[in-house]
C-alpha cells in the first residue's frame, strides 16, 4: 500500500507451530484456546509476517522468517510443514534477495532471523541478502553469540555468524535512525536486545513492535509469552505502544497474527479493538 513516501507490503514467509502455553504465559488454556485453538499436541499456528518497505532509494525488509536452511529435526520442532515462501513473495513485488538493501531484525530468534541464511543448490549455507546491511541491537548480538541453557535453542548461532564474516552486520545501541523516516528502539522484554521499528512520514505512521505484541490476541496486558525473558518489561513497553497507537494513531504491524497483518487500534470501554488495514 502507498504510505506517504513509502510503499509498504506485508508478506507471509511461512507458518510454524508453538506450544500454546509458551505463547500465552500465565493466561489459562481455557481462556486462550477460545482465541487461538490448539492442535492435538497443544500447539498453536502462527504466521511469520514480514514487512517490505520500498523507498525512492532503498528496499527494506523487516525480519526474515525461518528461511530454508533448517534441518529436518528443526522443521519438526517448529512444526514447519512447507517450504519458505520468501523468494516467491519477494518476486511478487518485483524483487530478488539481491535487491534488498537493508534488513532490520527485531531480534535473532530463529523465527525472525533464520531467513537471513539460505542453502544453495549444493546444500551449502550462505547469506541470503548479500547486498544488505543487517541492523541488530548490540545486546541481541552478544546474547545470540553466547547463549545460555535457556536461550541456546532459540538462536542459530553458527548461521548468524555468517553475517559478521560477510561484513553485512551493523550493530546499533538503543535508539537509532537507520533510514530516512525509519527508527529502531531497544525495548527489552522479550529479550534484552529486542527492538521495535517505527516507520513515519507525516501522518503516516506504522509501529512494528515485534514480539512485544505478536498478535491481536496479545493486546490485553497479561497476555505475555512465557518465553519472554523479562515479562514485566514486556508489559511496560506494551502500555507505551498501545498508548501510542490509540492516542497518536499509529498503525500496528503484527509479526505472528494469522488474520490481521496491520491493524488500527481504538479504545472501546475497557477493551482495545483492532480493525484490519491489511
Amino acid at each position: 500500500m502507498k504510505f506517504g513516501k513509502f510503499e509498504i507490503f506485508s508478506i507471509v514467509e511461512n507458518s510454524f507451530k508453538i506450544d500454546g502455553g509458551a505463547m500465552f504465559g500465565v493466561v489459562p488454556k481455557i481462556i486462550w484456546e477460545k482465541l487461538t485453538p490448539p492442535d492435538e499436541k497443544n500447539r498453536v499456528r502462527l504466521d511469520l509476517n514480514l514487512l517490505v518497505i520500498k523507498t525512492k532509494s532503498e528496499n527494506i525488509l523487516i525480519d526474515a522468517g525461518m528461511g530454508n536452511a533448517l534441518s529436518e529435526k528443526q522443521k519438526k520442532i517448529y512444526g514447519i510443514e512447507k517450504p519458505s515462501e520468501l523468494k516467491r513473495r519477494l518476486a511478487e513485488l518485483d524483487l530478488t534477495a539481491e535487491d534488498v538493501d537493508l534488513v532490520i531484525l527485531t531480534h535473532l530468534h530463529a523465527d525472525h532471523a533464520g531467513g537471513v541464511v539460505k542453502r544453495d543448490e549444493s546444500g551449502n549455507k550462505a547469506c541470503r541478502f548479500p547486498n544488505a546491511r543487517h541492523i541488530v541491537q548490540i545486546k541481541e548480538w552478544n546474547d545470540a553469540m553466547s547463549p545460555d541453557e535457556r536461550t541456546t535453542a532459540t538462536y542459530f548461532t553458527e548461521n548468524l555468524k555468517l553475517l559478521e564474516e560477510s561484513n553485512l552486520l551493523e550493530l546499533v545501541d538503543g535508539r537509532n535512525e537507520v533510514a530516512d523516516g525509519i527508527r529502531v528502539i531497544n525495548t527489552g522484554g522479550h529479550t534484552p536486545g529486542h527492538q521495535a521499528i517505527l516507520v513515519e512520514d507525516g501522518d503516516n505512521k506504522i509501529l512494528c513492535p515485534g514480539d512485544i505484541i505478536p498478535s491481536a490476541s496479545h493486546l490485553r496486558m497479561p497476555y505475555v509469552a512465557s518465553v519472554d525473558l523479562f515479562p514485566r518489561e514486556t508489559m511496560a513497553q506494551k502500555r507505551k505502544f498501545l498508548d501510542l497507537c490509540i492516542n497518536d494513531e499509529w498503525l500496528l504491524a503484527f509479526d505472528h497474527d494469522i488474520n490481521i497483518k496491520i491493524g488500527k487500534l481504538e479504545k472501546a470501554g475497557n477493551e482495545i479493538k483492532v480493525s484490519q488495514v491489511i
